[in-house]
């Protein structure tokens, strides 16, 4: 999710260099100049807050391994390799030891997932989310990240490590503005680009470190560089293809011309799904050459999925969509292709075992770190360790755009899809129906469903005393 949108109009964006320099431009404009303020404003925070989070953490025992945090925008659980994808998108993630699941974003979109994923809470009591009935994409009603919730990276911080942030996505950025020592927005630009960056900043490093970045490449406009653009096929040169066409609006999703777009649309998502698992590969050889694996947790995640007209014809009859459209992109709706997301962990400490059968949750990264630092804490964070989280437990994922709200809560292999504004509430048995084409309507159980996710979403009284 991005919102350059709300500053380019239609012939920018046709002309892709200029559009990059446009955002070049902005990114200066918006973010780099207030990059000092921002670093300050950090560390007088930090000095802030040691005091009240002693309360909460025990700051005696020092970790000693670094953390990196890899998110991937747009990345869709059932589009690696491993996952028994017929294309060979992703052979450097499908080889990597370690631990690996599926894991349900908090949001499926950017701001609200990836404050997710750096605090252990979910939307409701992280606080940055969006505004309104409607849930029409409008800057005005974001809502900032609550002054009194800590993110990881402050924590760490807290421990003396260096922190480090750097997203090709404006709000990845947003949602935890302030939060890092160091913070970069490099939009639009390859995957390389930010991971080198991130190289030459390990390398200045004498202590240890966390970092986070957030590339780009899979979200629109998708533009893989050329020597992977044509990868598994050439694309054909379709009005549009980095974007979506013509072929957002229901009444247009249908004829050989949106067949043709769809078959070359996924094909492109995929050519750059195999670039971004090269730019890993690079990294990760970094990391080796260094001597960093031994010391240094990394994970690989998402912060939601993106719909192909995967459920374009359910959602244009049941889900009202502010824009019009239906089946592409994300943040719009929680089945599966925009909540399932693959979750890759590696390091000292990690199991040596693949889940398949299992979901996880993005609120489980932080106390699931804090485990393997071994960070005394008394927080109650909304998520836990995940290599020993039952089979069976409520996944919540919340805060919708584009429309109504709508909620999913996962149980197992039941899951739930609910909105009031839509009189949608609906049951999937995800093991028969793994698609999520054939809704029940059990009223019975989706009274169940509800009472537990009223409970699942009740404000959760946070003592931080952080402000």
């Amino acid at each position: 999710m991005t919102i350059i949108g709300s500053i380019t109009d239609t012939a920018i964006k046709k002309n892709m260099k200029v559009y990059k320099i446009a955002r070049r431009v902005y990114d200066k404009v918006k973010f780099g100049k207030d990059s000092a303020k921002d670093r300050a404003y950090f560390e007088k925070r930090l000095k802030k807050m040691r005091r009240s989070a002693e309360k909460f953490l025990d700051l005696s025992n020092k970790p000693d391994k670094n953390v990196i945090l890899i998110t991937v925008d747009c990345l869709r659980d059932d589009h690696l390799s491993y996952n028994g994808y017929s294309r060979q998108t992703t052979p450097f993630l499908d080889e990597i030891g370690g631990y690996r699941a599926s894991l349900i974003p908090a949001s499926p979109w950017t701001y609200p997932a990836v404050a997710s994923l750096l605090t252990g809470f979910y939307p409701h009591n992280h606080g940055a989310v969006l505004d309104g009935e409607d849930r029409k994409f409008d800057l005005s009603k974001l809502r900032p990240l609550k002054s009194n919730i800590l993110t990881l990276s402050e924590i760490l911080a807290l421990f003396g490590y260096a922190t480090y942030f750097n997203s090709g996505i404006d709000l990845a950025m947003l949602s935890v503005r302030r939060r890092f020592h160091e913070q970069k927005l490099n939009s639009l630009t390859d995957a390389e680009v930010i991971l080198n960056d991130l190289k030459a900043w390990i390398r200045k490093q004498k202590g240890n470190f966390f970092a986070h970045i957030h590339l780009k490449d899979p979200h629109e406009p998708t533009m893989p560089p050329k020597e992977f653009y044509n990868y598994f096929g050439e694309v054909k040169k379709l009005p549009k293809i980095e974007y979506w066409g013509d072929f957002q609006k229901p009444e247009n999703q249908k004829g050989r011309e949106f067949e043709e777009f769809k078959e070359n649309k996924v094909l492109l998502y995929d050519n750059t799904l195999r670039y971004v698992d090269y730019a890993l590969e690079q990294f990760y050889a970094f990391l080796e050459d260094q001597g960093l694996m031994d010391n240094t947790i990394l994970i690989i995640t998402a912060d939601h999925g993106e719909e192909f007209w995967d459920h374009a014809e359910l959602e244009a009859k049941y889900f009202y969509d502010i824009r019009g459209y239906a089946g592409i992109g994300h943040g719009h709706s929680v089945f599966n292709e925009l909540i399932q997301i693959p979750l890759i962990m590696t390091g000292p400490g990690v199991p040596k075992k693949e889940e398949k059968d299992k979901f996880v949750s993005g609120v489980d990264i932080v106390p699931t770190l804090f485990d393997l630092l071994g960070i005394q804490h008394n927080i109650f964070f909304d998520g836990t360790n995940m290599f020993n989280a039952s089979k069976k437990r409520l996944i919540l994922s919340e805060n919708t755009v584009h429309g109504h709200e709508k909620k999913a809560l996962i149980y197992g292999e039941l899951k739930f899809i609910y909105s009031g504004g839509d009189k949608v509430a609906w049951l999937f048995n995800l093991k028969k129906d793994p698609q999520e084409q054939n809704p029940i309507v059990d009223e019975e159980l989706s009274k169940i469903f509800i009472r537990n996710l009223e409970k699942l979403t009740s404000p959760k009284l946070l003592y931080w005393g952080v402000q």
